[in-house]
């Protein structure tokens, strides 16, 4: 007889997207099992680091794990991207980046879970997954033993290979990237990022004692010839690169294909995709494993509601509207940044990334619509950014404090899903042309019970000052000139 394991979730993955779940679902009291198939500490590339995961780390109270170890902190940035014709390298600051041993990292952040009373399963294999009722029955082969395990939910994160093609909605054009590690002795203690004709170049110290370089370039590159060669040539050619042939390391070249896409139903009755299996990000970014774990943490902000609460629609709803806007928002920033590459349109690779553009399926499901929806706004729209241009700065009050002010016309009332308390609440918001999402609050403060009562016959003071009854004056003029400045009140 089986014996049944019973679970808030089943986490299927190691990595930073799962170990992140896990902590933080342990930490809002529920029982957590994870199921791992391979042995850590392993080989694993993405080491490099955006600075928004310090934030996350220090969330989970798992900080200590990026100190120590060998990591190495605060590498500028050398790079030629925009102006390679001229051979001129700029030169960037970033404090807070950090390169890590994933290998280690990963492990860390498995055994930080297991000590906060994770279940793990590892090396473990999952079987089959079946809905029954309102719970999912996950089996697993523990060695020669095959475990039942009852949940609730299933988070699925393990990675690019928990996806099958025929699900992947396709976001960018494919590469391969092609990398091999050399001694940091003929190597600048940077990270060096190169645009070349028909691709970039990327590298950087690793813990340790090697350098990490990179080619990212089309898929029918490799198909000419050779791909140590065609590494070699790569490196050989460009500006920040060429000295680390000298002492390249014996294990030669590796490589791998770089697939950016989303799932096509990355919420499927309580079967969740997180991390890589849910969508991928251009590496061009490095912000993959904050992007992942920063999602990680929205899904279980999901899953705790149905869990507390039940509510399930509102929950779906947050989850894949944070996918459709994190990747809408990536894909306008890469295409933008590989637009403003020295070679521009007059090749082939950067001419295809330069363009906001996914697959289409034969048959839509509701998220390829909503994902489709958000780029067709990107690209169709230009953005009126009143924030970033045509402010008008709080000092401006004194003069225009007796002027009238109203409500733009233009301003609806609605419904907004809002994190309250690790839960999902609907609350009171306000929608205008001009800005991407509703707004229901500003500076922890709700909008709604401030400005469902303007009639539009107070001047700018008096309107203050009546806030200013509630709020501090200060806060009261700062919030005003916000909502002003997004176009939410108007002076007449």
């Amino acid at each position: 007889m089986v014996n049944i394991e019973l679970f808030d979730a089943v986490i299927i993955g190691g990595g930073p997207a799962g170990s992140c779940a896990a902590l933080r679902l342990l930490e809002l009291g529920h029982r957590v099992a994870l199921v791992e198939q391979y042995i850590f500490p392993r080989p694993q590339i993405g080491e490099s680091l955006s600075a928004g995961v310090r934030n996350i780390f220090d969330y989970l109270g798992a900080g200590h794990l990026l100190s120590g170890r060998g990591y190495i902190d605060g590498l500028p940035a050398q790079v030629i991207w925009e102006n390679a014709r001229e051979r001129k390298v700029e030169l960037r600051k970033h404090s807070d980046s950090i390169m890590v041993d994933r290998g280690k990292l990963d492990y860390d952040m498995l055994q930080l879970a297991v000590s906060r009373g994770l279940v793990l399963f590892q090396p473990a294999k999952p079987e089959t997954f079946k809905q029954q009722g309102d719970h999912w029955k996950v089996v697993i082969k523990v060695g020669n033993e095959h475990r039942e395990l009852r949940t609730v939910f299933v988070l699925d994160s393990r990675g690019r290979s928990g996806s099958k093609m025929i699900d992947k909605i396709i976001t960018a054009p494919p590469m391969v990237a092609l990398y091999a590690n050399t001694s940091r002795i003929s190597m600048p203690a940077s990270t060096l990022i190169e645009a070349q004709e028909d691709g970039w170049l990327w590298g950087s110290p690793l813990p340790g004692k090697g350098f990490r370089m990179m080619a990212f370039f089309a898929p029918e590159d490799l198909r000419k010839g050779n791909a140590d060669k065609l590494f070699r040539n790569r490196i050989s050619s460009s500006v920040l690169f060429h000295d680390g042939l000298k002492d390249l390391e014996p294990s030669g070249t590796r490589s791998c294909m770089v697939l950016n896409y989303s799932h096509n139903k990355p919420w499927d009755n309580n079967y969740i995709r997180i991390g890589e299996t849910a969508f991928t990000l251009d590496p061009l970014s490095s912000t993959g494993v904050e992007k992942a774990m920063r999602f990680s943490l929205q899904t279980v902000i999901a899953v705790n509601t149905i869990l507390s609460a039940g509510d399930t629609e509102i929950s779906r709803t947050f989850f894949e509207d944070h996918i459709a806007e994190s990747m809408g928002q990536h894909l306008k920033w890469t295409s933008a940044y590989y637009q403003s590459a020295w070679p521009e349109s007059n090749n082939v690779f950067w001419k295809e990334r330069s363009k906001v553009n996914i697959s289409a399926k034969s048959t839509q499901t509701a998220f390829h619509q909503k994902l489709t929806f958000r780029l067709d706004k990107i690209t169709a729209e230009k953005k009126n950014d009143a924030i970033a241009g045509g402010a008008w700065p709080v000092e401006a009050i004194d003069r225009l404090w007796y002027k009238k002010i109203r409500l733009s016309p233009q301003l609806t009332f609605v419904k907004t899903v809002c994190v309250e308390n690790d839960r999902l609440e609907l609350k009171d918001a306000v929608k205008h042309p001009a800005i991407d999402r509703e707004i229901a609050y500003i500076d922890n403060l709700a909008i709604f019970p401030l400005i469902c009562g303007i009639q539009g016959t107070e001047t700018l003071g008096e309107l203050i000052y009546s806030w200013s009854q509630k709020i501090s004056f200060e806060k009261a003029r700062n919030i005003t000139v916000r909502l002003c400045n997004l176009g939410l009140m108007e002076l007449s």
